[in-house]
């Protein structure tokens, strides 16, 4: 038996030597020849790889360099940055943020839309692209789309301020007061600094008739912040808010100082400011702020409108008091008392809200913005 044994095992050593050596031969010719096409493959894919994003790297450092133009305030750089970023690849989402942002400021409106709504897209519903996108919709008069674009970041989000702000705004814009309120209390419950939200609850104060609400919202605007009242939107509401409470003196001095630090974009306020100067008397201080106006607006049928008024009450004085201005008591006599009336006669107030479903919200929202008020 121990023969055999002896006998047998040198025979079952070879084949276990032949079965090794045979597994080495295999191991080698996938190590020398199945491994290099595997690396070969590797390396062209990843050369095609990066030939494919060399225009979007290219263009995402021309959108960089566009949005550090951007905020030094050259627009004109910035523009064309982006648009060199676009031509090099229409992939990049800030590129197009970024296009959108200077064609919207130099008036080109529409082709700021669809650049922002690529941005959008591109970017995977970024919640800001979304929020600016329905501002310029809004803006626009597209209602229903800034409507819908708030309510479907409210969907993914119910606490973004900015969002309900929008939200308001579009029931503002539809004169649905109630419920524009509600989207407002929403927004100052997460965001309590909110002068944008804030300014618009008070001018909604002001226009349906109670002025002392609005005023008061104002005063706590400037307690919590007080270069607030540098804000020529601040000054604006607060002098008009100063008129419908015939402080018309307070009125006057705001008006004019709010006239003095409005852009030079923003005519459509200096056409509101004339106008409340106006009612209360002060012709020249309208005609200075008229002055203001750009002159590629004066063309505008609402500024045709109100100068071709105003001049008309110029050449009724004159023609009276030859070489003489009039004082703002006297030319105050000259205004039709319908213009007085119309700006004093108080519209029905806001009654206490119920805590009822909010219409065109996503439903299963709390209404607890009202327990804050």
């Amino acid at each position: 038996m121990i023969a055999l044994f002896a006998a047998a095992t040198p025979e079952k050593l070879d084949c276990r030597k032949i079965a090794e050596r045979g597994l080495n031969r295999w191991i080698l010719a996938w190590v020398f020849v199945w491994l290099p096409a595997v690396f070969a493959n590797t390396s062209c894919r990843s050369l095609t790889s990066g030939q494919t994003n060399k225009p979007l790297v290219s263009a995402r450092q021309l959108s960089l360099r566009g949005a550090d133009a951007l905020q030094r305030g050259r627009s004109s750089d910035a523009e064309l940055l982006f648009s060199q970023s676009l031509a090099q690849s229409p992939l990049d989402e800030r590129a197009h943020w970024g296009y959108a942002t200077t064609l919207w400021d130099r008036g080109d409106k529409q082709k700021a839309t669809f650049h922002m709504a690529e941005a959008l897209r591109l970017s995977g519903r970024n919640p800001e692209y979304a929020i600016r996108l329905g501002e310029m919709n809004l803006e626009l008069g597209n209602i229903a789309d800034a409507k819908n674009i708030a309510l479907d970041v409210l969907s993914a989000n119910r606490n973004h301020a900015q969002a309900w702000s929008l939200l308001g705004d579009t029931h503002r814009a539809e004169k649905d007061w109630d419920n524009a309120m509600e989207c407002y209390h929403r927004a100052l419950l997460i965001r309590s600094d909110y002068p944008k939200v804030q300014l618009a609850m008070a001018d909604i104060y002001r226009t349906r008739g109670r002025p002392q609400r609005a005023l008061a919202m104002l005063d706590r605007m400037t307690d919590i912040n007080a270069d607030i009242s540098e804000n020529p939107e601040h000054m604006l509401l607060r002098g008009l808010t100063f008129a419908d409470l015939h402080r018309d003196q307070d009125a006057t001095s705001l008006l004019a100082s709010c006239s003095e630090h409005l852009s030079a974009d923003s005519w459509r306020k200096q056409l509101e400011v004339a106008e409340a100067q106006y009612r209360l008397g002060a012709l020249v201080e309208a005609r200075m702020t008229m002055g203001r106006i750009p002159n590629d607006h004066l063309t505008d049928a609402a500024v045709l409108s109100f100068k071709n008024k105003l001049d008309s009450s110029f050449d009724q004085w004159s023609a009276q008091h030859p070489g003489q201005l009039p004082s703002e008591q006297q030319a105050r006599t000259m205004q039709s008392s319908e213009n007085r009336v119309a700006s004093s006669v108080p519209e029905p107030r806001i009654g206490p809200v119920e805590p009822k479903p909010l219409r065109g919200l996503p439903t299963g929202y709390r209404q607890d913005a009202t327990q804050k008020r």
